[in-house]
């Protein structure tokens, strides 16, 4: 077991003059397995936790707060800095019921690493979304 010692790691982040955390979350508001909105919170100043709060209040102010309807991180990122990708996609179930859903990723290295996370989460979360149906890049950013 590695024992780090938080006086070093404080003295480190001040050296260097960065912020001592950084974070990201991506919060969803779905209602029966359908994404109605996403937030993407992030930067330099964002605990995970912070980022995930934010969300979840952002969606309710716009009214994502009823019966059903539940806001929860989908995806969340700790890295200092980080491209992060959200994707969204609308197909039809095997019932025939329209769907809305979206994947969130994150990568330390590129957007494009960032776009494979997001189809991964896009697959985990959306169980019935097959590649055929195809995707749009919603939103980009780097923090």
């Amino acid at each position: 077991m590695r024992v780090v010692m938080p006086g070093l790691i404080l003295s480190l982040s001040l050296l260097t003059g960065g912020p001592l955390y950084a974070g990201a979350a991506c919060v969803v508001a779905k209602e029966l397995g359908n994404s109605l909105a996403i937030e993407l919170v992030a930067g330099p100043n964002e605990t995970v936790s912070s980022a995930t709060d934010k969300g979840v209040e952002r969606l309710r102010k716009k009214g994502f707060h009823k019966k059903y309807q539940d806001p929860h991180a989908q995806a969340i990122s700790d890295l200092k800095h980080a491209y992060a990708v959200v994707i969204k996609t609308q197909y039809k179930t095997f019932r025939g019921k329209p769907r809305t859903s979206y994947g969130c990723g994150f990568s330390p290295y590129s957007y494009q690493g960032a776009e494979q996370a997001a189809l991964l989460d896009l697959q985990n979360y959306s169980w019935g979304w097959k590649p055929a149906y195809g995707y749009e890049v919603f939103k980009k950013l780097k923090y």
